[in-house]
């Protein structure tokens, strides 16, 4: 979560940076992540009812959302300019359409999630990001959820972070991030190269680290 905030508060102008990442634990899991407003008592009950291990990790994400159990799936981050004629419904449409996109290109069949009625449902019901679907979130033929994300915007720069269950898709994650990178790659017209991380980003992330994401001021804030 830290480095994600800094790539995101130090990207260049008109520069998209797409990252993939896992979580430590047994099997690159048990951990959670939460969004940003977020009531972190709730928050720690809704985990214990969920059955997750009471030692995993609870942090607040830099961006909105609900609850997501990372264990196991495939989180990844998009840093990319954000044009003030762009609301968050055409981001998440965009973003998820490529998703769709680039797995239709593999075979695997998905497409984005509409409420059944004619008014839209307000985004962010869910306490828990993968108990139901919202509006634009890419689904299976028979309705399950498979990918949802959460949006933060500071000036004309945006950051999406996401997440994505591999297992129904009985697919490498290798296949599942490949197919993610050609979509997100033709919708956003960019050609991704793959480069390390700059140091200053590196340490501004361990700052981050330090004073927000690993303490209970930033963590249990509300």
């Amino acid at each position: 979560m830290a480095l994600d905030e800094a790539i995101f508060e130090g990207a260049e102008p008109d520069t998209c940076y797409l990252r993939f990442f896992h979580w430590p634990g047994s099997g690159h899991g048990d951990a959670v992540t939460f969004g940003v407003s977020m009531v972190y008592a709730k928050v720690e009950a809704a985990v214990a009812a969920h059955g997750f291990p009471l030692n995993a990790p609870l942090i607040r994400r830099a961006t909105g959302g609900g609850i997501v159990y990372h264990d196991g799936d495939l989180t990844f981050s998009f840093v990319f300019p954000w044009s003030r004629l762009s609301s968050p419904g055409i981001i998440y449409k965009n973003l998820h359409l490529a998703a769709h996109l680039g797995l239709r290109s593999r075979g695997f069949e998905t497409r984005l999630w509409a409420p059944p009625s004619a008014v839209e449902q307000v985004p962010g019901i869910n306490t828990e990001c993968f108990s139901g679907p919202e509006p634009k979130d890419l689904i299976l033929p028979d309705g399950s959820k498979v990918l949802g994300g959460a949006l933060r915007r500071r000036g004309e720069t945006g950051l999406y972070q996401g997440s994505m269950r591999p297992e129904p898709f009985h697919a490498e994650k290798s296949i599942l991030k490949d197919a993610l990178v050609e979509g997100i790659g033709l919708q956003w017209k960019v050609l991704f190269e793959s480069q390390e991380l700059p140091g200053e980003a590196l340490a501004a992330a361990e700052r981050l680290r330090h004073t927000k994401y690993a303490v209970d001021r930033w963590n249990k804030r509300r």
